[in-house]
């Protein structure tokens, strides 16, 4: 078992800068990092075609995407996890009663049951996405592993209506919603032992709550300057901002690169 340093890195607030670039300063950072033989990783809510041309631009051939759910490594996917079907029909049932619109995303894309929801087009400018295509019904037809649903407030009632989902605030206009006992946390785990590599020199980068689980579980985290007080509370170490270089910033403060 490899005892490699591997370092986790969230995308958006994270690595990815205010304006959804990739930072100069982190590519240079990354390239160091495996110079040093280092082992970067994706972990992130988003799904896998989102990722793609990211991953071209730093070399980072591993992700733990869409919160645990998809695991890619060195471009293998090596688990993936379908969310129940029946579970979304009484989800999209629910919303649908409160006129409240949703996502769904499969492994090639993200569809939707309102390409008209005003918090969805606040939702794809805020990722810098398009508005996905409609369909009520493709988890009949496709694996589902996330779903959104875009409310601004009270995820606490719909974790309460089904305690067998998890539903954690992603963004100011939605919640990401994935099976119960899930998360980047439990994603990285399985990613370690696929892949054959030790906890023991594990890192990770984030700025949000969908990030506490993985900065629990690995032996060292570092908070971005801009991230929510609970993920700073947790952390080991707080670099700078996203948008401040932080990523180089807080590999220096690692000692992984210099």
């Amino acid at each position: 078992m490899t005892k490699r340093p591997i370092v986790f890195f969230d995308l958006d607030g994270t690595l990815l800068t205010s304006e959804k670039k990739v930072a100069e300063s982190s590519v240079k950072a990354i390239e160091k990092l495996i110079e040093n033989n280092g082992i970067p990783v994706l972990a992130t809510g988003r799904p896998v075609f989102e990722t793609k041309e990211l991953q071209a631009e730093t070399g980072i051939q591993s992700a733990v995407l869409m919160n645990g759910q998809f695991i890619v490594h060195e471009g293998e996917v090596i688990y993936r996890n379908r969310i129940n079907p029946v579970e979304l029909k009484k989800l999209e049932e629910y919303t649908e009663q409160r006129g409240v619109t949703i996502c769904y995303h499969t492994a090639e894309r993200i569809y939707t049951t309102n390409d008209k929801s005003e918090l969805l087009k606040k939702d794809c400018e805020y990722c810098d996405r398009e508005i996905p295509v409609v369909d009520d019904d493709i988890y009949m037809n496709k694996p589902v592993y996330q779903v959104e649903v875009f409310i601004e407030e009270g995820e606490e009632a719909y974790q309460e209506k089904f305690p067998e989902l998890n539903f954690v605030r992603n963004s100011p206009y939605n919640c990401d919603v994935f099976p119960k006992g899930i998360s980047k946390a439990t994603g990285i785990k399985e990613f370690l032992e696929a892949a054959g590599f030790s906890k023991e020199n594990t890192y990770a980068f984030g700025d949000g709550l969908n990030d506490l689980e993985m900065f629990q579980f690995v032996k060292t985290s570092v908070a971005m300057e801009n991230s929510v007080e609970e993920i700073k509370e947790a952390a080991t170490y707080i670099t700078k901002s996203h948008d401040d270089d932080g990523i180089a910033e807080g590999l220096k403060m690692c000692g992984l690169i210099e």
